[in-house]
């Protein structure tokens, strides 16, 4: 932390300045569990200009390149280094990323907070995607708390743009995924009751899953406690697999009509 840098000021007057820049970092884990930027993508948010696309060197020895999230392997990073087409450690990156940027540029991505974090930045202009969408379904969460959950830039770009992403089976493309957050919050912004309907439909899913997983509990804890004890371990197996298979249709009609649905409504069908 002692390395955290605030973002510089009064960049706007130099050439090549983004009022607003879609940011991805590719991470791998280092050792004491924590994470190195191995990969900085960021692409200007107006024109989709690409800035950034390069490797990044990890600073401390790599205990886990996380190749099927990051596509990057130890060979990879070697004949990155060989030609020379790398930041040589985090710093650097950060650098080169402020040579587009100051203060007052807005920043935009998923989860944005570890992206931050690896680049040693302290930032305040930021629309997460994650935060958006999240704050959208929980408008009535509490302040300063967590948010019950996060939708993934996957499961948004599918859900908002009908757009396949992360399939490669050779790990993410960090460009991609900038790319990907710059269309989700384009998108946010010009539809929002668009985006209103999709996070009432994603409540009502969430207080459907929710519900779900409270009556398997309750269904499971029941069912132990009216066997011997010699049979728990052998039945509840048995019992839970018809649990899911029979009973959905009826909780969750339960739930829709607890929550003031009409009677045929399916909250999955949206």
């Amino acid at each position: 932390m002692h390395e955290f840098r605030g973002t510089p000021h009064g960049a706007r007057q130099t050439e090549g300045f983004c009022q607003a820049i879609a940011l991805d970092c590719e991470m791998v884990r280092v050792k004491k569990g924590r994470q190195d930027v191995a990969f900085l993508s960021a692409v200007d948010f107006f024109t989709n200009k690409i800035l950034i696309s390069r490797y990044v060197v990890p600073s401390e020895e790599v205990v886990d390149w996380r190749s099927d999230f990051s596509g990057i392997t130890q060979v990879i990073m070697n004949a990155a280094i060989s030609s020379g087409a790398v930041f040589y450690n985090w710093r650097e990156a950060r650098d080169k990323l402020w040579e587009f940027m100051d203060d007052s540029t807005i920043l935009v991505g998923q989860s944005l907070n570890y992206d931050l974090e690896v680049l040693g930045i302290c930032h305040a202009n930021i629309v997460d995607t994650a935060i958006l969408t999240a704050e959208a379904v929980f408008s009535s969460s509490v302040p300063n708390k967590p948010l019950p959950r996060m939708w993934s830039l996957k499961t948004l770009a599918n859900d908002f743009l009908s757009l396949e992403i992360q399939t490669s089976t050779l790990g993410h493309s960090a460009v991609e995924d900038a790319c990907a957050a710059r269309e989700i919050a384009i998108w946010c912004s010009r539809n929002p009751g668009k985006l209103e309907s999709w996070a009432e439909n994603s409540r009502i899913r969430e207080k459907a899953r929710k519900f779900k997983k409270k009556s398997q509990r309750h269904c499971k804890g029941s069912s132990k406690r009216n066997l011997p004890a010699s049979q728990q371990s052998s039945r509840v197996q048995e019992h839970d697999t018809a649990y899911y298979d029979h009973s959905d249709d009826l909780r969750l009609s339960d739930l829709a009509e607890a929550l003031g649905y009409p009677e045929d409504y399916d909250p999955w069908s949206d």
